[in-house]
């Protein structure tokens, strides 16, 4: 069954709030970065692996799409003012992310399985 969307729905913010805060709770309640940061690198994973197999994967995929994005133009400021002498990896990274997660969706469009 094809995912529609509505394009007026900001679904990056819902998409981040279902990315974010698992991990947080696992990280406030077991006191452990390393679990926290697991469960948000195995919700992205999931997101990119079957993002059809429920919303909340499609929403965070959406954000996976457009908020890297973000954080490397932000980055790119830091970096241009000086806050961020050492961020070129982490804009590098970001970007990546957000190639990848643009590719699903478009690899995703084109077989049919969403429809925008």
């Amino acid at each position: 069954m094809p995912v529609q969307v509505v394009p007026f729905v900001p679904l990056f913010v819902l998409g981040g709030f279902f990315l974010i805060a698992p991990a947080m709770v696992v990280t406030l309640f077991t006191n452990s970065d390393p679990l926290g940061f697991a469960v948000f690198v195995a919700t992205a994973i999931a997101a990119l692996v079957r993002p059809a197999a429920s919303w909340i994967l499609f929403a965070v995929l959406c954000s996976m799409r457009t908020v890297p994005f973000i954080v490397a133009a932000l980055t790119a400021v830091a970096m241009r003012i000086g806050l961020a002498k050492q961020g070129l990896p982490y804009l590098i990274a970001y970007v990546i992310i957000g190639g990848i997660a643009q590719l699903r969706i478009r690899s995703l469009r084109r077989s049919g399985q969403i429809e925008f």
